[in-house]
Formats: C-alpha cells, sequence, structure tokens
C-alpha cells in the first residue's frame, strides 16, 4: 500500500513539472505556436462544414474546399476591414478628445472651486498637452500590422490543414469529441457576440455616440473573453460618452442599457445554448483565463476556454492525470476517500 502510494505521489510529481516545463515552452515559442493553435480552432469549424457540403450538398471536394476557403476569406477579410476602420477613427478623433479632457479637467476644477476646494490644475493640463499621442498611434498601427501578419500566417496554416485532411472520416473518439466541442463553442460564442455587438451598435447609435462603430467591433471581440470580457467592453465606452455627453440621460441610457444587454446575453440566453458542453466549473475557466493571459496575452485569453477544455479532455483519457481532469469539472475525483488518506497518515 506504500509503495502504490509513493507511486501515485512520484506520478503526480512528474505531471506537475512536465506542467511547468510545458508551460515554459508554450511562452518561448507563442510567435509561432500561437497562430497555429488559431488555425487548428479555426480548422475544427471548418472541416466540418466542408464535410456537410459533401455528403449532403454533394459538392465535389475540391468544390467544398474552395467554398469553405471563400468563406474564411471573406471573414477575415471584413474583420481585418473593421479593426483598421476602428483604428482609423481612433486615430482621426485622438487630438480632438486630447482637447476635451483638458476641458473636463478644467470643469470638474471648477465645481471642486465652487465647493469650497482649492485644486491646482494647470500641471495636468500640461502633462495631457503633451503626451505622446503620435508614439502612440505609431505603436497602434505597428499591432495593426502584426494582426495582419498573423492572420495571414494563420490562414496559410488552414489551407494546408484542410487540404491534407483524409477524405475518410476519421473513427478516433478523442477527435470527435474534441471537434464537436471545439466547433460547437466557436460557433455559438462568435453568433451571441455578434448579436451583443449588434444590440449594443443599435443602443449607441440611437444615442448619437461617436466612434459607435469601433465599439461594437471591441464588444463583439471582447465578448470571447469568459467573465470578464461583457465588463471589459461594457467600461470600454464610458470615458468617450463621458466626454461627449457629461452626466446627461445619454450617460445613464448608455450604461444601463449596455449593462443589461450584457447581463441579459451572458447569463440567460449564452448558457442555454452552451449548457455545460465545455463541462469545467466556473472557477476552472477563471483559473485558466489568468494562466493563457499570463501565457500568452491577450489572445490566451480569447483561447482560453477551448484550450482549457480540450486539454481536459486529454487528461480524461490519462489514467495518472484523470483526477486533474475531474477537478476541472468541480468534481471530486471517484476514487478519492478522504477517511482512508486520514487513516493512513494517523497510522
Amino acid at each position: 500500500m506504500m509503495n502504490d502510494n509513493y507511486a501515485k505521489i512520484n506520478n503526480v510529481c512528474l505531471v506537475i513539472l512536465t506542467g511547468i516545463a510545458g508551460t515554459a515552452a508554450l511562452y518561448y515559442t507563442q510567435s509561432v505556436l500561437l497562430p497555429f493553435v488559431i488555425s487548428i480552432f479555426i480548422y475544427s469549424v471548418a472541416s466540418p462544414s466542408i464535410r456537410i457540403l459533401q455528403d449532403r450538398l454533394k459538392f465535389p471536394r475540391v468544390l467544398a474546399i474552395l467554398a469553405a476557403v471563400l468563406v474564411y476569406s471573406l471573414v477575415t477579410a471584413t474583420l481585418i476591414f473593421f479593426v483598421t476602420n476602428s483604428l482609423d477613427s481612433f486615430i482621426r478623433s485622438a487630438g480632438a478628445y486630447r482637447d476635451r479632457i483638458v476641458d473636463f479637467i478644467q470643469w470638474g476644477t471648477q465645481m471642486a472651486e465652487s465647493y469650497g476646494f482649492e485644486v491646482e490644475d494647470r500641471p495636468l493640463r500640461q502633462e495631457i498637452r503633451n503626451l505622446p499621442i503620435f508614439s502612440w498611434m505609431t505603436s497602434l498601427t505597428g499591432n495593426a500590422v502584426s494582426f495582419m501578419g498573423n492572420s495571414t500566417l494563420v490562414f496559410i496554416f488552414v489551407i494546408f490543414l484542410i487540404t491534407g485532411e483524409r477524405q475518410k472520416k476519421s473513427d478516433n473518439e478523442f477527435f470527435i469529441e474534441v471537434q464537436a466541442k471545439v466547433s460547437k463553442y466557436i460557433i455559438t460564442k462568435g453568433l451571441v457576440s455578434c448579436f451583443t455587438g449588434i444590440l449594443v451598435g443599435i443602443l449607441l447609435l440611437v444615442c448619437g455616440l461617436e466612434l459607435t462603430f469601433m465599439f461594437v467591433v471591441l464588444t463583439i471581440l471582447f465578448n470571447f473573453i469568459p467573465s470578464i470580457g461583457s465588463i471589459i467592453a461594457t467600461l470600454l465606452p464610458l470615458p468617450v460618452v463621458l466626454l461627449q455627453f457629461g452626466f446627461t440621460w445619454p450617460f445613464y441610457v448608455i450604461v444601463i442599457g449596455s449593462s443589461l444587454i450584457q447581463f441579459t446575453i451572458g447569463n440567460i440566453i449564452e448558457p442555454k445554448f452552451l449548457g455545460d458542453s465545455m463541462d469545467l466549473h466556473p472557477v476552472s475557466v477563471l483559473m485558466s483565463l489568468m494562466f493563457w493571459a499570463l501565457v500568452w496575452g491577450l489572445p490566451g485569453m480569447f483561447l482560453a476556454v477551448p484550450i482549457t477544455a480540450v486539454l481536459k479532455i486529454v487528461l480524461s483519457r490519462i489514467e495518472t492525470t484523470r483526477s486533474f481532469s475531474e477537478l476541472l469539472a468541480g468534481r471530486l475525483p471517484k476514487n478519492f476517500n478522504f477517511n482512508q488518506y486520514s487513516e493512513e497518515r494517523d497510522s
């Protein structure tokens, strides 16, 4: 019995050391590995679509692949167009918003002085006027170019994965389960995020908010981040809303309306479609969110849930790591017996 316990402890230690080494490898290879992982998830959605075109609509395989590539190209081009347009509108408005911030600080100073508080705002206004907006814009432009370069690399990976796929349907249960869960999550999350962005966009357009187009794009993107993404998407427009409208009725309409939209979709509509398909405990989702943000930054936050779901499936197939898979789902391992371990420790 003692030898069995030592063997289990040894296996757990090996798993932990492997995890640490794997994390270091993920961190140092992210420039190549991240686009490849993204392309795998896109492929997991495109592959079933190609099979549907072949099996149900009787498309030739070449024509089905061309149709899938065309749809993917249109989606990628649309996303790049939206992002670059949003960056362009933000760059063109940056100087005007800097002046508005100065005016807002001056207004706040006057309000404070009317209540008897003495505030010296001249240094702060001077600092804001001297903000290196040009260098920030250059950095944003560089990030946009990097994004388009990575999109091209992802596109190449997806093409090779699709064209290199075997025509015969795989009988591997692991592959089928992974593809089903990942494709359902990505498709559902994408549709729900687009629906949320459309509703928020209508609300912002009705109120006449500037940079509405940019905030719609950010809402769609940040809604892919579980738990905190909807909060970030709700808070992002508030500085612009405050600078444009002040504390008038549009400010309160946008704050309350956006919060209601995000709460209703995130807590009522989305769970009805996704349910427990990922089989992950909320605490596991939050922990995976922090871990992948640490390893891969913002893209890691977007990929946290599908990567963790795949990792859980892998762990469930290995006897040594099956307990870790159960813990990710929020369940104690079936062979866990606290009384047994207490008795062994006392003896």
